[in-house]
């Protein structure tokens, strides 16, 4: 069974209607939580998953058009596993923590009074650390890996107007590029790639400060 709670975002501010000189505060917080079990030939198998993440952002409105800012991206995840049967049982942990910091510029297209396009650029550095675990031996030891990177993104957005610049954004993918490192290793990972159609991410936005 999966449970899929998005916890309304307040995110990608400064769309319709939004006045220049006005402070622009956001982000989007989400939880995922799933639970899968097995029994096959008296060995059973339950696993537990965990994800979440928090991506607050602070812009300034320089014109009735252009935004720019900084935003942060925290994330983790915990996956949990056990395993029993014949006398045997083993609870194992996997986890990951990412932490992401960097600049954004936007530019926004009204349509009419209800509805605006943006389109948002970010560029950002990140780090990350994973937690696994080692079942090879009779023990079960873990071993921690460090990341460094930064990458580009680029995203379309629709922006719904309810009143004085509040109201809801929809994206539905984007453009980007990412580059990582793991530390103390020659591990490099460089990927380029766009995604569009396969989920929707929903934000409550509104602009601070305007007359």
């Amino acid at each position: 069974m999966k449970k899929l709670l998005v916890l309304g975002a307040v995110a990608l501010f400064g769309a319709m209607n939004a006045q220049k000189n006005t402070i622009l505060v956001g982000g989007n917080i989400s939880y995922t939580n799933s639970k899968t079990t097995s029994n096959v030939s008296g060995f059973s198998t339950e696993g537990k998953s965990d994800e979440f993440s928090f991506n607050p952002q602070v812009g300034y409105q320089f014109t009735d058009n252009i935004t720019a800012g900084v935003k942060l991206g925290v994330a983790s995840s915990k996956v949990t596993a056990n395993y029993s049967g014949f006398g045997y049982s083993a609870d194992i942990e996997t986890k990951e923590n990412y932490f992401q910091y960097g600049v954004f510029g936007r530019y926004t297209i009204p349509l009419n009074e209800t509805f605006a396009v943006f389109g948002e650029l970010d560029v950002f550095a990140a780090n990350g650390k994973t937690t696994t675990p080692n079942t090879s031996g009779p023990v079960i030891t873990y071993s921690e890996s460090k990341t460094t990177g930064f990458g580009v993104l680029f995203t379309p957005n629709l922006f719904i107007n309810f009143k004085n610049s509040f109201g809801l954004n929809f994206n539905i993918g984007g453009l980007g590029y990412t580059n990582s490192k793991v530390k103390d290793s020659d591990i490099k990972t460089n990927q380029f790639g766009f995604e569009f159609g396969k989920g929707i991410t929903v934000g409550i936005s509104k602009n601070f400060g305007g007359k």
